[in-house]
This record gives C-alpha cells, sequence and structure tokens, in this order.
C-alpha cells in the first residue's frame, strides 16, 4: 500500500470518528423514569369558575351533571392515543355545538397538559379536558371557545371575567377558592419526580441539594416550595426551578438545567416513555 492510500484511509478514519462524535454531542441518552411520591395524599381535579360570576350556579349545575355521567378512563384512552399519534381503541360520541343558541363558554386552559389538554396536528386545542367542556356546552345549549394561556395565570382571568371557565387539570385546593368555586372532582391523581432510570426517588427528603424543575403555578411547585420554605428540604440546599409548562420542564431536565422534575402523574409518565 502506498503512503497516500495510507494517509487517505487515516483521514477516512479521522473525518469518520470526527462526524460519530459531532453527531452524538449534545445527545442525551439517558432513560427517564417517572416515580410517584411516597406518603402524598391523592389530589383531585375540578373545573372552575369566577365566584362571582353571575351564571355560575346554572353552569356549576351543568358541569357537575356531565362529569356524573362520563366514564373518565375511556376519556383518557382515547386522548392519550390521538396525543401519541396512534389509532385510539375506544371510541367517543361528539357533540354537535353548530345549532345551539345560548351563548358561547369562554374557556381557559393551558395546552400543555397532556392527556388533558394539548394541540393535535391541525393546531387544535384538544383534550379529556375540552371534551368535557364540550359536554358542559351541550347541556346548556350553548357553543365553546377555547383560549391558551400561561396555567399560572387562569385563576387571575376567572377572578375577573363573568362567567369564564377554567379546564385545565386543575386541582381542587383552598388557595384558588378565595377566587373561584370548583365543580365535582372527576379526575385523582399524585405528584411525580421525573428523574434518569438509574437515579429514581420517591420521596421529598431525596431531593435535599437537587435543582428541581416544576410548572410554574401548579400544585407540584407549591409542595416543593412549602418543602424547601418549611419542610423536609430546608437549608439541603435543594432549589426549584419553575418553567412555564411541563414539557419545558422536561426539556431543560435533559439538558442538564434541573435534576429532576416534579409534576402530576400522567403528563410525567407521557413525558417519561
Amino acid at each position: 500500500m502506498s503512503i497516500k492510500k495510507v494517509l487517505a484511509c487515516t483521514l477516512a478514519a479521522t473525518a469518520a470518528f470526527a462526524a460519530m462524535s459531532f453527531s452524538s454531542c449534545g445527545k442525551d441518552d439517558a432513560k427517564y423514569v417517572a416515580t410517584a411520591i411516597e406518603s402524598e395524599d391523592n389530589e383531585q381535579y375540578g373545573l372552575a369558575i369566577g365566584k362571582n360570576s353571575t351564571n355560575k350556579e346554572a353552569i356549576l349545575s351543568a358541569m357537575n351533571a356531565v362529569i356524573a355521567e362520563i366514564d373518565i378512563a375511556t376519556i383518557i384512552s382515547y386522548y392519550d392515543a390521538i396525543d401519541s399519534d396512534t389509532t385510539p381503541t375506544v371510541t367517543l360520541e361528539f357533540p354537535d355545538l353548530s345549532d345551539n343558541t345560548a351563548g358561547t363558554l369562554q374557556v381557559y386552559t393551558n395546552a400543555e397538559f397532556p392527556p388533558f389538554e394539548f394541540r393535535d396536528n391541525d393546531n387544535n386545542v384538544v383534550g379529556a379536558d375540552m371534551y368535557i367542556m364540550q359536554l358542559v356546552a351541550e347541556e346548556m345549549n350553548m357553543q365553546v371557545s377555547f383560549h391558551d394561556v400561561a396555567f399560572n395565570s387562569i385563576v387571575a382571568k376567572l377572578a375577573v371575567e363573568d362567567n369564564a371557565l377554567g379546564a385545565a387539570g386543575m386541582t381542587i385546593y383552598d388557595e384558588p377558592k378565595e377566587f373561584v368555586d370548583f365543580s365535582d372532582p372527576y379526575f385523582s391523581t399524585v405528584q411525580c419526580i421525573i428523574s434518569k432510570e438509574d437515579q429514581a426517588y420517591s420521596t421529598l427528603d431525596q431531593l435535599a441539594g437537587k435543582k428541581i424543575g416544576v410548572q410554574k403555578g401548579t400544585t407540584g411547585h407549591i409542595m416543593i416550595e412549602d418543602a424547601i420554605n418549611s419542610g423536609v428540604l430546608k437549608d439541603t440546599g435543594a432549589q426549584v426551578i419553575p418553567y412555564d409548562d411541563g414539557p419545558l420542564a422536561y426539556s431543560a431536565l435533559k439538558a442538564g438545567k434541573c435534576d429532576v422534575v416534579v409534576i402530576d402523574e400522567l403528563p410525567a409518565k407521557k413525558l417519561a416513555r
């Protein structure tokens, strides 16, 4: 073999190695898991309406009537498949609202929380909560309009807009009840910790010294702040890092900007899978 051929082979091998190194640069090959936090009570989701809304009782009545009749597991299964670009194994009956004449329900959500709310391939806001609100609109002979906003702005909007509704995987708890009333609960969940598979955590005290990503304004955010300010993570060096939505928090985790993410169970499992 000539010196020229040897040199050519050496350069080719070097170039191939460099290309492989470059292509893998920044790539996160780690596997992630979502682990339920032990010793934490289940949370319950409810639909919300401003406390001073003029038609509050009628709307709450319609929401509770729908919640009493739905099969939430079937609805979630359907939208989990839609979000995953697979064919649903269940079917839903969709109401035709086009001829309804009693006005339009204005519904605020945050379309970054699948399978409860997300954007489909046509950029429409869809999900389990949106389907439930369509059924509520049908119950009231109304149409429905969805508004995709930051999650932590929803309660403030309901507090000032007459008869506006919130449907966004909203946990029923005391703090927002100063401004809104909730429907009956329609789903129970727990908080989960998303982490690398070989570093799974199942209790809050295991997060000592960690950078903890959360979605702004959620119960996961409140839980971690409380733990840092006065609970098991006080004076441990743990930090809370709020993000506008769950996918952003998960992207930050994969980029090494935080150590774990704390978020509700179903979105956590969808992000980590």
